[in-house]
């Protein structure tokens, strides 16, 4: 891959948006006459380093929600980043005005939302401005894809060709197809992408393209991901790799349940006025039960109860348990808006606050689920190394048919790469994932086989 348009869109527009914002925060607090109502009042310095602050604070925001990710994510993904950093560096100079300033509750409220509107219009024209100029130094260059006998050569390339920026799938080859049929392809070519094969064969394919100076990518097998955090050592003339324990220490453990505890209580005083409303709407629809329970396994294969607001008719299961469709008729007209907008997860803080689940996780499954995937993949009960969590790093970068094999890599990544800002960039990630419909659906774990009329 050509990475200049991407690093030269990615740190300009980076850069941009924080002289941009300087002048517009600075342009609209004067204008309001706000610096008088003040304590900096005519102090053009304090002035000026509150704006710098402010702006600074704004792109670390943008930072965490991906908005500068031109190229790697899409242009919708970009503007919810811009949308949701304008929000929250407004709220908090919102809670500021109010306490430092004499400017009325309706004034401080009229401020907060024209910047919110302004600052994501002007960050959606940046983003178009930085787009371009990706586009202008980004080619894609042509790659010859090895691809294995599971999967869907013709539906991959297309996928690939229609989101991928990195490269472009010219030629389809499969890895049975023999060793100087494909050498005789990738030397041809100036990418080589490698799909699901196996390893034996994986392995001198990739030996091929570093000796020969082409460009490679692979999708990793799990054991690429333990080889990726292995620490290198020397054993007198040997060179080692030490594999790190799947596990995270306990100082981590204990930062985490503080943070869920505290985060878990937060979010349960900001959403209860919605959880009572969703309460009472399930209650007037159909008279049945508010809450649903799943027997659920987390850390350690211990089971609990995971509580959900019931989402479907009472008698869902009468006929027995069965798959659950996009269009279920089994959902009740609430279900199927609090399942659009996953709030039927909401009662969940109430397992992260026991110490059931955690916030950010692997989400939780059945222990039959657990079973018949081990069968398949034998690595799926290492996500048991951790608790369990409304969120996790597969829902924020999965979809709805994201395959199981693939949520495993993402699991066992966050559990060898887990740090306490990884668990509140993903919190964060989160709220911009809930209205993008192919995301949320990625969230529900109860596609496969519906439990209940949850």
């Amino acid at each position: 891959m050509n990475s200049t348009g991407f690093l030269l869109a990615k740190w300009f527009s980076a850069a941009g948006m924080i002289l941009v914002y300087y002048a517009f925060v600075y342009c609209v607090l004067l204008y309001n006459g706000i610096w008088d109502a003040t304590l900096f009042e005519a102090d053009e310095a304090a002035q000026g380093l509150f704006c710098l602050v402010y702006c600074v604070v704004f792109v670390v925001l943008l930072h965490f929600l991906e908005a500068f990710h031109i190229g790697e994510r899409r242009i919708l993904d970009l503007i919810f980043g811009f949308f949701l950093g304008a929000i929250c560096i407004n709220f908090i100079t919102a809670l500021l005005e109010g306490i430092f300033t004499s400017l009325s509750l309706q004034r401080v409220a009229v401020l907060f939302i024209l910047t919110v509107i302004l600052e994501t219009m002007i960050g959606l024209f940046w983003i178009l401005f930085c787009y371009r100029i990706y586009e202008r130094f980004q080619f894609r260059r042509e790659a010859v894809f090895i691809y294995g006998g599971r999967e869907d050569e013709t539906e991959y390339t297309r996928v690939n060709n229609t989101i991928n920026r990195y490269f472009k799938i010219s030629r389809s080859i499969e890895y049975s197809a023999g060793f100087d049929v494909i050498r005789e392809a990738m030397e041809s070519s100036p990418v080589v992408f490698l799909g699901d094969i196996p390893v034996d064969v994986r392995n001198p394919l990739i030996k091929h393209c570093m000796s020969r100076g082409i460009e490679c990518y692979s999708i990793p097998k799990i054991s690429d991901i333990y080889i990726q955090n292995a620490s290198v050592m020397q054993l007198h003339d040997k060179l080692l790799l030490r594999y790190p324990k799947l596990e995270i220490t306990g100082a981590q453990k204990a930062v985490k349940r503080a943070m869920d505890i505290l985060v878990s209580l937060l979010m349960l005083a900001v959403f209860s006025p919605f959880m009572a409303v969703i309460a009472i709407a399930i209650q007037l629809e159909d008279g049945g039960p508010v809450l649903y329970f799943q027997d659920r396994v987390t850390q350690d294969g211990r089971p609990f109860r995971m509580y959900k607001f019931r989402s479907m008719r009472i008698d869902a299961e009468k006929d027995g348990m069965r798959m659950t469709t996009k269009h279920d008729s089994r959902v009740t007209k609430v279900g199927k808006v609090i399942r659009n907008i996953h709030f039927d997860e909401l009662p969940q803080l109430v397992n992260a606050l026991r110490g059931e689940m955690s916030l950010v996780g692997p989400r939780p499954e059945r222990m039959e689920f657990i079973r018949d995937y081990a069968k398949r993949i034998p690595e799926f009960p290492e996500r048991l190394h951790v608790k369990g969590g409304l969120t996790g790093y597969a829902q924020i970068y999965g979809r709805y048919n994201t395959e199981p094999e693939d949520k495993i890599k993402y699991d066992l990544y966050y559990i060898y790469n887990y740090s306490f800002w990884m668990d509140i960039k993903i919190l964060i990630l989160t709220f911009r994932i809930l209205f993008q419909k192919e995301n949320t659906e990625g969230m529900d774990d109860d596609h496969r086989i519906d439990p209940g009329p949850g």
